[in-house]
């Protein structure tokens, strides 16, 4: 089937428009109310084009086999300057100008030969409550853009229309006041208004030439792309990137407008060094000295054990991956540890336990596949936004949403069913719904079959379940769980989850329990389907993934494995103990005790967020040697012998791997202040003054070594391949296409367990 436009011929998609399908030819049509990605609502008419005498509204109407479309002829070219002439009537004398380098409006005014005349009368100033979005009435034309982005795009409903024709009016719920409307700043409106009458603090501040940088988001762990603009070493104003798998464009409020700390008179700029109880600026050559000798000093004294690192999650790969080689390669010490493992292990260990692997088993994308989602200790649409927003929009499509949260979050609102159950009962709650599942017969027996051990041998056991007893300690209605386990019974499901479910003494139980949940109803290794585990820091993911952990090395390697050891033999030129070393609890506590004498802590706080502060304390006070590389000062910073100025996110080279084991580029914006440096410099230094023969590699040269030691998830990643939607390990080879849904196939372990 086939149509022209403009006299070229156009093969006809199904369900296409008549807009999309111009745009496709090379026709371009102006637009005004219509925006990508948002539903075509129709209403400016200035996309009218011409079919057989008829006048068609392009952005809604589908394209028909056959159809002689025009989009520019002089009718058309009247009509849209009447619809225009009639906007400017409705506005402020001197609202607009027509300007072909102005907004999107004030383009299509120029194009249309318009010349708005000058302001009659000052014009009203425009709202300035919110802290970081501006409207300014005079300029709005009523499109609905912003109204249409904000219910589509975050879900928060905050715009409405009151009035009609020429009265009508953009208002925020009951308020005339912008600040107290239910705004939570993504920006999503401000992306798409056309007529600038929605602004931003830093938009307005933009008034130079710009460049754009493509980036990872340093924030949380869902990982969006990001387009930074900068001039010289300032950074104006981020974008979400729209071409990006992660979040198609938006961004929240700490992705957006989050990035005033660069210019913070309260950086750390320049090495510190203890003398006393103060600290004098030193130059990197005498801190990497510093570091260097004392590492060395207390490892020929006291031994490798007596020296110990924790990594950060908000680092790159590269620079996690260059620490736990210094300490195993260099110092022979696998007291290495992050806090993806203190805060996470729960989750990686259940998965590892149940299916091989301690990861995600879907992806973010499975989110619109998903017809049944589970969202259980998690509250994304606070923690991790642009995820919670994509949650809400699911479960506004139809999607059947059950919450599972002692709380009230805002996603129980838009949920089919929330339990509430009591703090720490989730595992009798999750095994009664098991028990509920079996009893009705409602289970994927096929799936079990075939890929489970013995699940037979789990059924049974749930003979030892009553309902009705948890119902009792859970606090759940018996017909609340009755109705999760009917609605789970269904199909397959999406099971999002975070530290509301793990950060529990029966952590690792609780995430058993839903992984029991996921394999009773077929839901692993399907799309739209799955084990999702949120994760806080931008690298969390990434940061264990690289080796920061004890008892494994990168790619959950175990230590004593034969084929890692020949790797790291080839590598590294030596193979580290064996024997794994100690967790940071365990590391604080031979502090205390005067076992671990020296400690590197790259970009964790330990006293301000590790519990037992008062121990904490005392542990770092009795250490000989505390190195803290960092970006501000901090509780830890202050009892630090030696602070190194770290660069940031916008700073600095390499890769994050967000929640859904999406390996992503992280490109410097700009330099970091005065002598701050990136993370990895700092462990390539202090290696080569301990004697290793590292030499300077970049990034990029970090991760071909990477994929080298752990071919079977990184064998095929390289930067490289990294340049737009990163890669979802694993991904084993230079030609495989990365691994969205895991265990498609077959489990990491051969079968799973329940």
């Amino acid at each position: 089937m086939s149509a022209r436009i403009d006299g070229r011929s156009v093969e006809v998609h199904a369900g296409e428009s008549i807009l999309a399908a111009a745009r496709r030819a090379g026709s371009q049509i102006p637009t005004l109310c219509w925006s990508a990605g948002l539903a075509p609502e129709g209403g400016c008419r200035i996309c009218l084009v011409e079919e057989d005498g008829r006048l068609l509204g392009a952005c809604h109407t589908r394209i028909e086999d056959g159809m002689q479309i025009v989009t520019a002829s002089p009718r058309l070219h009247a009509l849209r300057r009447g619809l225009l002439e009639l906007q400017l009537a409705q506005r402020p004398a001197g609202a607009f100008r027509a300007d072909p380098a102005g907004s999107e409006f004030e383009r299509l005014l120029h194009a249309h030969g318009l010349a708005p005349g000058p302001a009659t009368a000052p014009l009203p100033p425009p709202d300035a409550s919110h802290p970081f979005l501006r409207f300014d009435r005079s300029r709005c034309i009523v499109c609905r853009r912003c109204l249409h982005a904000c219910d589509e795009i975050q879900g928060q409903f905050v715009y409405g229309v009151e009035g009609r024709g020429g009265d009508a009016r953009l208002v925020f719920g009951a308020s005339e006041r912008f600040s107290e409307s239910g705004c939570v700043a993504c920006g999503a409106c401000v992306d798409r208004c056309p007529t600038g009458a929605l602004a931003d603090v830093d938009r307005a501040a933009i008034d130079t030439q710009e460049r754009r940088i493509r980036s990872t988001c340093g924030y949380c762990g869902v990982g969006c792309q990001v387009e930074i603009r900068v001039d010289g070493e300032r950074v104006l104003a981020i974008d979400g990137a729209q071409d990006a798998s992660v979040n198609h464009g938006h961004l929240c409020l700490k992705g957006r407008y989050a990035h005033g700390w660069r210019g913070s008179p309260d950086r750390l700029t320049r090495p510190l060094l203890r003398t006393g109880d103060r600290f004098e600026a030193v130059s990197w050559q005498e801190a990497v000295g510093f570091a260097a000798g004392r590492l060395r000093e207390l490892r020929e004294r006291h031994g490798p054990q007596a020296l110990g690192l924790l990594t950060s999650s908000r680092s790159t790969n590269e620079a996690a991956y260059l620490l736990q080689k210094l300490f195993r390669a260099v110092l022979g010490s696998n007291n290495v540890d992050c806090c993806a493992r203190v805060c996470h292990s729960s989750t990686a260990d259940a998965l590892r336990l149940a299916t091989g692997a301690g990861a995600a088993s879907a992806c973010y994308d499975d989110i619109e596949a998903a017809q049944r989602i589970v969202v259980a200790g998690a509250n994304p649409t606070e923690a991790h936004p642009v995820v919670g927003t994509r949650l809400k929009q699911a479960a506004l499509r139809g999607a059947a949403l059950l919450v599972i949260d002692p709380r009230r979050i805002e996603l129980a609102d838009f949920a089919t069913l929330h339990l509430a159950p009591r703090p720490g009962t989730n595992v009798p709650l999750f095994q009664a719904i098991a028990r509920r599942l079996r009893d009705t017969g409602r289970l994927d027996r096929g799936y079990l079959s075939a890929r489970c051990e013995d699940p037979e041998a789990y059924l049974r056991s749930l003979d030892a379940v009553s309902i009705e007893s948890a119902a009792l300690a859970t606090g759940v209605p018996r017909a609340q769980i009755e109705r999760a386990a009917d609605l789970l019974a269904e199909g397959p499901a999406l099971f999002v989850s975070g530290l509301g479910l793990s950060e529990l003494t029966q952590g690792v139980a609780s995430v058993l329990g839903l992984v029991n949940l996921a394999l009773l109803t077929g839901s692993i290794g399907r799309r739209g389907a799955g084990m999702l585990p949120l994760r806080g820091q931008n690298n969390v993911q990434g940061n264990a993934d690289m080796g920061a952990m004890p008892d494994f090395a990168t790619g959950y390697q175990p230590l004593g494995d034969p084929g890692l050891r020949a790797r790291l033999l080839r590598e590294w030129g030596s193979a580290p103990p064996a024997t794994p070393g100690l967790t940071l609890p365990e590391m604080l506590a031979a502090a205390r005790a005067g076992r671990l004498r020296g400690l590197w802590i790259q970009g964790e706080d330990v006293a301000q967020s590790d519990p037992h502060q008062i121990a904490v304390l005392e542990a770092l006070d009795r250490l000989e040697l505390l190195i803290v590389q960092e970006i501000f000062p901090t509780e830890t910073t202050r009892r630090a012998h030696l602070v190194l100025p770290s660069a940031g996110w916008l700073e600095q080279e390499g890769t994050f791997t967000n929640a859904e084991r999406r390996i992503q580029r992280v490109r410097a914006a700009t330099r970091p202040p005065g002598e701050a440096r990136p993370d990895q410099e700092a462990a390539l230094d202090v290696a080569a003054a301990l004697g290793a023969a590292w030499g300077r590699p970049t990034p990029a040269q970090v991760m071909d070594e990477i994929a080298r030691v752990a071919p079977r998830l990184f064998g095929g990643v390289s930067h490289a391949r990294l340049q737009q939607n990163g890669l979802q390990w694993p991904c084993p080879s230079a030609d495989h296409p990365g691994t969205p849904v895991l265990h498609a196939e077959s489990f990491m372990r051969g079968k799973a367990r329940l």
